[in-house]
């Protein structure tokens, strides 16, 4: 995908960088690319997280709002608050431009399952040549990616918004007796408020073994994100969806590489 990247920004972009494995970028460390095109004239840097499947699949819907797993969200949300914190002190990150030109991927070669009412299905966005972003496409029928919005996506929204009031019970864990009715009076209102399965189950756990020596992981976890940023987190984050696989990504190289030189196919 670098190789691609490389080849594709010589004749794309008026100017270019790339790293990978960078250190304070989180779930998003895998390539990072910096680039100006020449039409239209922008500055983008996008943070890339690569999820390449040999035999490409689908991208179940659910993944998405689990609270680990390789499509998380809340995976990358966190690392979003991370590097938003840290973007004007940290030494790579400072390097990388300033926020407003970062963009979020998630580049796959599966497909995200569509939504099961035809009235609800997604809109993903046709990657025409105008769009700054158009440069990371390699996906044979021009590419789409995925991008969220409040109204059609309300079980996304609705998800970060149920794991920042469930964050509310950090707290009061951290200061807990052996039996604290604060607690259970706080799971109780929760469980009659969320309705996401995982964080419900989470929840009902917590109650069973909330007057023993009990796992708080999870929650201490979700109190390292600033939820007053999940809205704008959406807003930046994409998924690249039905992009190349490994093998077809050789062949669009020596295309790239080609253009690039202005190379006869014989070359």
């Amino acid at each position: 995908m670098a190789a691609f990247l490389f080849t594709r920004a010589l004749h794309k972009a008026a100017e270019f960088q790339m790293a990978s494995n960078v250190n304070g970028a989180g779930a998003f460390d895998d390539l990072v690319f910096r680039y100006r095109l020449r039409e239209p004239d922008v500055w983008k840097t996008c943070f890339i997280q690569l999820k390449h499947k040999k035999y490409g699949g689908t991208i179940q819907r659910s993944g998405l709002t689990e609270l680990s797993g390789d499509f998380s969200l809340l995976k990358y949300f966190k690392s979003f608050c991370e590097i938003k914190n840290n973007a004007a002190t940290d030494r790579n990150l400072k390097q990388c431009g300033p926020f407003e030109d970062f963009e979020f991927v998630i580049y796959t070669n599966q497909k995200l399952e569509s939504k099961s009412s035809p009235k609800e299905s997604e809109s993903p966005t046709q990657l025409a040549d105008s769009d700054p972003l158009s440069i990371l496409n390699s996906g044979t029928d021009k590419g789409q990616y995925i991008t969220f919005d409040e109204i059609r996506d309300k079980e996304i929204f609705g998800f970060f918004e149920e794991l920042s009031v469930t964050g509310e019970l950090g707290s009061l864990l951290k200061f807990r007796n052996y039996v604290d009715r604060g607690i259970n009076e706080k799971i109780k209102k929760l469980q009659n408020s969320v309705n996401n399965q995982t964080i419900l189950g989470k929840l009902n756990s917590l109650q069973e073994k909330v007057n023993t020596d009990i796992e708080t992981r999870w929650i201490d976890e979700l109190a390292k994100c600033d939820f007053n940023l999940f809205k704008e987190f959406l807003s930046k984050v994409k998924i690249f969806q039905s992009q190349s696989n490994e093998e077809s990504l050789k062949g669009l190289i020596e295309k790239e590489l080609q253009e690039a030189c202005k190379a006869p196919p014989s070359v």
